[in-house]
């Protein structure tokens, strides 16, 4: 297994900056899940730790050692991409065996080391078969199953689980953490879906722009995010956000919006501005009878709970977790905010959290 630390590492393409890190550390037998949108450099951050892409300068080390410059062969790497790599002219014994195969191993423990991955991925049965007998899952676990086989100490998963339908992926969650646990290889996971990290990840990259947000455990990132862009792309639904003021008093100040009127006091917002956003998740606004009052939006029903948007403040809506049915648009109900996020109006950045605040 392999730790692995990035070092001011900047990659540039055709004079386009794709990605910044200034440093980043990956534990030994660590899963680090990496999200972000389209475009946001989570594909290049995997490149670059495999050796595909080039560096214009920083530093990429493997337990210390620099190997910004070795190849992708000397690294002890392995890769599942989204799409399936596989051949589809060879069976999924040839498939699993290739890169042994390639090393001129001898044949006997070709076939013992291909035997036992599969035995371990569930898929010894389908060895005779062709990629193209496969569904989309099983063919996911060939990939693996021929990544595993080298014995990688570093093993790159650039989404995997991409094309896979809602049940099936799933069901494949468990089974890449059920591998990562077995194993206690040291694993870097791509993907854009935020529930995904939520489910598998020790730790949690978001990157934005080729440059990342903020780093932490799933719970870390969902309670405190960093800023409004962590926020609102880690939780589902978003993270609603109104616009709100802030005013001094001693000790301490007040936040509000809309007839909403809330103590508040965090050391940082002693530097905040007047102007701020107030961040809202669904489950922490709560039907109170001594709470605010306020009008009731569109809202849809998932079987044991509900989600309904609510007005805070003038054409400021915020999403609402319901128990049971929702109440229909146009009601009207009292409310109260459990939690609520700081955020500078200028910056974007977090300034406070407000636990339990009173109106």
């Amino acid at each position: 297994m392999a730790a692995i630390t990035l070092e001011n590492v900047r990659v540039v393409r055709e004079g386009r900056l794709l990605l910044a890190v200034d440093h980043l550390e990956i534990a030994d037998g660590e899963l680090l899940v990496v999200v972000g949108p389209s475009g946001s450099g989570k594909t290049t951050l995997l490149r670059t730790i495999a050796g595909l892409d080039a560096v214009a300068s920083g530093r990429v080390l493997f337990d210390g050692t620099d190997t910004t410059d070795a190849l992708t062969a000397d690294r002890g790497v392995a890769m599942v991409f989204q799409e399936s790599t596989l051949f589809p002219s060879k069976t999924v014994r040839r498939n699993i065996a290739f890169p042994l195969e390639v090393r001129q191993l001898p044949h006997e423990e070709v076939d013992r080391r291909v035997e036992a991955e599969a035995r371990v991925l569930a898929i010894e049965h389908l060895l005779a078969r062709q990629p193209q007998q496969l569904g989309a899952g099983h063919q996911q676990l060939v990939q693996a199953a021929r990544a595993l086989v080298r014995v990688p100490e570093v093993f790159l998963m650039d989404e995997p689980l991409a094309r896979l339908d809602a049940k099936l992926r799933m069901e494949m969650r468990q089974e890449f953490r059920l591998l990562q646990d077995g194993y206690n290889v040291t694993m870097v996971f791509v993907t854009n879906d935020q529930e995904e990290a939520m489910v598998m990840a020790d730790r949690v990259v978001v990157l934005c722009d080729g440059r990342i947000r903020q780093i932490g455990r799933p719970m870390d990132l969902y309670r405190e995010p960093a800023g409004k862009f962590v926020a609102q792309f880690i939780g589902s639904p978003p993270m609603s956000l109104i616009p709100a003021r802030l005013t001094s008093d001693v000790p301490g100040f007040w936040l509000s919006f809309g007839d909403f009127r809330l103590r508040a006091w965090a050391p940082a917002l002693a530097g905040a501005g007047e102007a701020v956003e107030a961040g809202v998740r669904a489950e922490d606004v709560v039907e109170a009878a001594d709470g605010v009052e306020v009008e009731v939006g569109r809202g849809f029903f998932l079987g044991d709970h509900g989600f309904v948007r609510v007005q805070l403040a003038p054409n400021q809506w915020a999403e609402m977790r319901t128990v049971g049915q929702p109440p229909p648009p146009g009601s009207r109900i009292r409310v109260k905010l459990r939690r609520i996020h700081l955020f500078d109006g200028a910056t974007g950045r977090a300034v406070g959290h407000i636990e339990d605040p009173g109106g």
